[in-house]
C-alpha cells in the first residue's frame, strides 16, 4: 500500500511592477547590510504628489509595512528586524517599514537547475527540508529569493496587503515510496 503524502504549496514572493508611483527609499547603506543600520532609520522621500505605500517593497532591501511585519514575525521567529522611517515632508506623511534579515534554509531539491554562471535557472524545494517552515530565505543561490507557505500567503491575502505577487514554486517530496 502506497503512503499518501500531502505536500503544502510554496510561493516565491516578488514584488509587484505593476504598482505605479511606488515609493523609492533611497540613501540606505547596502553595502554593509543590516548591521550598519541603526535601531531605527529616517529617510526623507522626496515625493512630485502622491506615492503609493506598498506593503511588501523589494528595493534597495526587503522591506515591509508595520501591517506585513506582524503577520511574518509569526511565520519565523528568527528573522532580525530593523526599523526604518519613510518620511515625506511634503505631504506631511511618515511610514514605518521593517528591513529584514531572513535565516537562509537549506531548501532546494536535487533537481534544481542552475545556469553555469551559478544564477538559478529552475528552482525545486525539498519538501522534507522546507515542511516545518513558513517564510524564509533559500540558502545556496546567488538570487535572494524569499519563499513562503501557503499559509503565510493566505494570510497576507486575507488581510489586503498589496505591493507582491506570489509565484508557485516546483515542490519535490524527497521520500521514496
Amino acid at each position: 500500500m502506497k503512503e499518501v503524502i500531502t505536500v503544502r504549496d510554496y510561493y516565491l514572493l516578488t514584488e509587484d511592477r505593476r504598482i505605479s508611483r511606488k515609493v523609492q527609499p533611497t540613501g540606505l547603506p547596502l553595502e554593509e547590510g543590516i548591521e550598519a543600520l541603526l535601531p531605527v532609520t529616517v529617510l526623507e522621500v522626496r515625493s512630485e504628489g502622491s506615492l503609493t505605500y506598498p506593503d511588501w517593497l523589494d528595493r534597495p532591501l526587503y522591506m515591509l509595512s508595520d501591517r506585513m511585519k506582524s503577520i511574518t514575525a509569526k511565520y519565523n521567529l528568527g528573522i532580525r528586524w530593523k526599523r526604518v522611517d519613510l518620511i515625506d515632508r511634503q505631504q506631511n506623511d511618515r511610514n514605518v517599514y521593517w528591513i529584514m534579515q531572513v535565516p537562509p534554509v537549506d531548501a532546494l531539491s536535487v533537481g534544481s537547475e542552475f545556469h553555469q554562471n551559478g544564477a538559478l535557472k529552475r528552482m525545486v524545494l525539498d519538501y522534507e527540508k522546507v515542511k516545518r517552515h513558513h517564510f524564509f530565505s533559500v540558502q545556496g543561490i546567488l538570487e535572494p529569493y524569499i519563499v513562503v507557505s501557503l499559509d503565510a500567503a493566505e494570510s497576507f491575502l486575507r488581510r489586503g496587503l498589496t505591493g507582491f505577487v506570489l509565484q508557485k514554486v516546483e515542490i519535490e517530496s524527497g521520500r521514496q515510496t
